[in-house]
């Protein structure tokens, strides 16, 4: 972990060479940071400070595991200023959490999320799986029941997928696991919507909720189109035009920086989208929030839009109910009740070079 925090911290350094800008948010994630200590995670503080100054975060999040959430941790977290944690409890239910091979408990989740609220966190974010095999599929209602009741503001949901070379992979191509049938996973998401508007939560992404005042700020970049900045084995870079990506394999990416001079010096993956790649971009993604696309915006920017150059299969989605108005001019969403097929339906408009 040493060596990987000196390999991140002289990232920092070389990219905010040619990434001038302060950054406006920060992100510990894509993994554990939780199990760095507190003078690892200062370590980086310091670095980013020194790189872009001080600046007026408008958030801070830490990804966390709910086993690592004791009082010492958290206390260390608030006073480096992180101000959102991320907690993968992905259930609260102990059968469900054995099967899924997590290293914590129904019990430890619920605790640590307390004891943070407790100490002082006031925006805290956890998450859920949906759409899991039969027998564990009848304890969504009790996760649900169970989250509700925790003090967080905000809630991710996320339908189970089976990817080939995993443990669930496996098991599924040997027969001894059955993915959920996608009309019964359609009514878990049916009863996911229900129940979180009953509650007063904004279902404002296809698998975003928050309470009042607790949306995630960070990643409206990835929505809206913003630029941002990755630092780190298998993180991801948008500049406005081109897509970066860091090998994710740690010990190269340590060994690369050992000997890096300048920023150009990292080996990165990089990819050049052309006009019509952001155009399909900026329609995929803004049809995943429930702020939706801007006809004329899409217009003014990429010089097309989806109601002229896809003109029939427009009108027939919006007819259909699939697309509807968001109540701002030329502002159009995908309903609620369609957004388990967001991304197909978004591809149906989607331009060619």
């Amino acid at each position: 972990m040493e060596a990987m925090v000196d390999a991140l911290a002289k990232e920092i350094e070389m990219r905010g060479r040619v990434w001038p800008d302060p950054p406006t948010t920060l992100y510990f994630g894509g993994g554990t940071p939780s199990l760095l200590n507190a003078a690892q995670l200062g370590r980086l503080m310091v670095a980013i400070r020194a790189t872009w100054g001080t600046t007026a975060w408008e958030e801070i999040t830490l990804e966390a595991n709910p086993e690592d959430l004791s009082e010492a941790a958290l206390q260390a977290w608030l006073d480096l200023g992180i101000t959102r944690l991320s907690v993968g409890t992905q259930s609260l239910q102990d059968p469900t959490l054995q099967w899924m091979n997590r290293a914590h408990s129904a019990r430890e989740a619920i605790d640590g999320l307390e004891r943070a609220h407790r100490l002082g966190f006031k925006h805290l974010s956890t998450d859920l799986i949906y759409g899991l095999p039969a027998p564990f599929d009848a304890h969504w209602e009790q996760d649900l029941r169970a989250t509700l009741a925790l003090p967080i503001d905000h809630l991710s949901a996320y339908i189970l997928t089976v990817e080939p070379r995993t443990v669930l992979g496996h098991r599924v191509k040997k027969g001894e696991a059955l993915p959920l049938p996608d009309e019964q996973t359609a009514q878990q998401y049916a009863l996911l919507c229900e129940t979180m508007a009953q509650n007063g939560w904004d279902h404002y992404e296809v698998s975003n909720f928050a309470k009042p005042g607790g949306h995630a700020r960070h990643n409206r970049s990835y929505w809206n189109g913003t630029p941002y900045l990755g630092i780190g084995p298998g993180a991801h870079t948008f500049d406005g035009r081109h897509r970066y990506a860091h090998p994710g394999n740690n010990p190269r990416y340590i060994r690369s920086l050992a000997h890096a001079q300048v920023a150009q010096d990292i080996p990165l993956e990089a990819d050049l989208l052309s006009p019509t790649d952001r155009y399909n971009e900026t329609l995929m993604t803004g049809f995943r929030t429930a702020q939706g696309i801007s006809l004329a915006g899409l217009d003014a920017q990429w010089g097309i839009r989806p109601d002229r150059a896809e003109r029939e299969t427009w009108q027939r989605l919006c007819d259909s109910g699939h697309i509807i108005p968001t109540g701002t001019p030329n502002g159009y969403r995908i309903a609620e009740p369609h957004w388990l097929i967001g991304d197909s339906l978004a591809a149906t408009f989607f331009e060619t070079d």
